[in-house]
């Protein structure tokens, strides 16, 4: 067995130890896989569960990632976390476009929830409801910068080939839901 350190347990290895990682697991080694599958889990878990709003539903589609990395691993190319978060973003969609069949809720009034250890219930409950009701405000692609530049900590270039706009055009979404939170929160007397 190879000398691979935990992935799950540490979010962030450098752009050479992924690399390699990668390309070991494109071989079959079936070590490495299973490290990389470990990776992929712990770094788009939070993303979705910000997405979702519910721990069960983002275990699920956080695994439906996993596997359909695996299976289209080979055929990978370019940037990896964008195209993981890709796929991640999409199995979202898929998710909302399911909820909103079944239960005939339209994907606007969808609502996310974001957990916080550092307040107590009644003041984590407050804040959750009011970034969930902050957030339903902007656009799908506002509330997804956000929530990678914010929560997941990307920089604006990764953002970019995440979602697949310009630097630029980031920064502008960027811009407008900044304004479109102040605006919100300064109504709400936040």
């Amino acid at each position: 067995m190879k000398d691979y350190p935990s992935l799950l347990m540490k979010k962030e290895i450098s752009k050479d130890e992924l690399a390699k990682t990668i390309k070991d697991a494109k071989r079959g080694d079936s070590d490495t896989l299973a490290k990389l599958c470990e990776y992929v889990y712990a770094k788009i878990y939070s993303y979705i569960y910000y997405r979702v709003n519910h721990r069960e539903d983002a275990e699920d589609l956080t695994s439906e990632v996993v596997l359909k990395v695996v299976k289209a691993l080979k055929t990978q190319k370019g940037n990896f976390h964008a195209w993981i978060y890709k796929i991640a973003t999409n199995a979202v969609i898929d998710f909302y476009r399911h909820q909103a069949v079944r239960s005939g809720v339209s994907l606007s009034e969808m609502n996310y929830e974001i957990p916080d250890k550092s307040t107590n219930f009644s003041e984590q409950v407050l804040t959750q409801d009011s970034l969930r009701r902050a957030l339903s405000n902007l656009t799908e692609k506002q509330s997804q910068v956000v929530i990678l530049k914010f929560i997941e900590g990307y920089s604006n270039e990764e953002i970019a080939k995440i979602i697949g706009k310009s630097v630029g055009a980031v920064k502008l979404l960027q811009f407008r839901a900044l304004k479109s939170l102040r605006e919100y929160f300064s109504e709400e007397g936040l």
